[in-house]
């Protein structure tokens, strides 16, 4: 038995009706398909570059044995970022010292997150399930992006997005959680 994958009509962008229905269930929330809203899974320039090379790859995949996680490790390799490959699994101090060794590295690190968090929400709207590594690959990205959203709030207390980021990732996270039981 194949499964059936769900894939957004380019002319219309990200929409409920073209998602696979355990999706649809689980990001009930607007933001998910709203493509201009940077905290969203899909609305950074970060997200929406990975989901549409995620349902690209999709399509191109002719063996059963589709793996997300590889799809992520090309895509961040292709991007060619300068972030250690485990940087998402270090403590907060040791991210710490390596935001503090480039003034980049924030922004380094903030594609990253995002392009694992799209990547596991994509494979959850493309097919309705997310691979056991890649959601926990995710997890770990959303707990980052949250540590970088009280790094920011320190460094900058009347950001007057700070809250909507941090409730969006809480959502995100739970919405992750969900998909892991259903």
């Amino acid at each position: 038995m194949s499964t059936i994958l769900y894939f957004d009509d380019p002319d219309v962008g990200l929409a409920r009706e073209t998602s696979h229905p355990t999706f649809a269930r689980i990001a009930a929330q607007d933001f998910y398909y709203d493509g201009g809203d940077d905290f969203s899974p899909f609305g950074s320039d970060d997200g929406s570059d990975t989901l549409a090379a995620l349902q690209e790859w999709y399509q191109e995949q002719t063996g059963g044995n589709a793996k997300a996680l590889r799809f992520l490790h090309q895509q961040l390799s292709d991007w060619d970022l300068p972030v250690p490959k485990d940087m998402l699994a270090h403590d907060d101090a040791a991210k710490a010292r390596w935001l503090a060794s480039d003034d980049m590295n924030q922004s380094y690190l903030r594609s990253v997150c995002r392009a694992h968090v799209a990547t596991a929400f994509g494979q959850l709207k493309i097919t309705g399930s997310i691979d056991a590594d890649l959601h926990k690959q995710a997890l770990l990205a959303l707990a980052c992006q949250q540590w970088l959203n009280t790094v920011a709030r320190s460094k900058y207390p009347d950001w007057e997005y700070a809250d909507q980021e941090s409730e969006r990732l809480a959502l995100m996270n739970t919405a992750l959680e969900q998909a892991s039981a259903a």
